[in-house]
């Protein structure tokens, strides 16, 4: 939240319509940054991206390394979140083994399962449109690594990619609407 935390300051007073913030749910759950903290921003939230990560331990994130993005990887110790800047380089022993590790790799947003992040994007969620005042009115699906996914993983045919966008943005409806939002007809 450094970077946000600067941002912040350099915003703070703008109107929401000319500059604001635009928060990244891959991003925060990858750096062990807690939901709540989105509260506490002087700035207006312009957008915010919903991504799930990846997380799980070295010898369950090897089938995703991949040459076409960088996969910034993170974990916490004691001593902070320590990170480097792509997982080929945690895997070869750039980041301690024990713990768990958040990849930033955008795992579609409706893969339920240990290995995401999503019950963070669920947090994520939460505070940006659960409560009284929505932070934001600007919600995006950002998930763009379909065509790099593990082969079991990606979807074969122009048909099975436009079925799993439909099934992300169904799941993020069903969110919405369970946090209280209403869908327009």
């Amino acid at each position: 939240m450094e970077t946000v935390a600067a941002a912040d300051e350099a915003l703070r007073g703008l109107p929401g319509e000319h500059a604001g913030i635009c928060v990244d749910a891959c991003h925060q759950a990858v750096q062990f940054e807690p939901a709540h903290r989105l509260r506490d921003l002087a700035a207006p939230i312009a957008k915010a991206q919903l991504s799930a990560a990846l997380r799980g331990t070295p010898a369950g994130l090897a089938p995703y390394v991949e040459p076409r993005f960088l996969h910034q990887t993170r974990t916490r110790t004691a001593g902070g979140v320590l990170g480097v800047d792509d997982l080929c380089q945690a895997l070869a022993g750039g980041l301690p083994t024990e713990g768990e590790w958040r990849v930033h790799f955008h795992i579609p947003v409706h893969f339920n399962g240990p290995d995401t992040t999503q019950p963070e994007l669920l947090e994520v969620m939460r505070e940006l449109v659960g409560g009284p005042a929505p932070l934001t009115r600007h919600l995006e699906v950002e998930t763009y690594t379909w065509q790099v996914l593990p082969a079991a993983q990606r979807p074969r045919t122009d048909a099975d990619l436009v079925e799993a966008l439909a099934a992300e943005l169904a799941w993020t409806r069903d969110c919405l609407v369970d946090l209280g939002l209403k869908e327009m007809r």
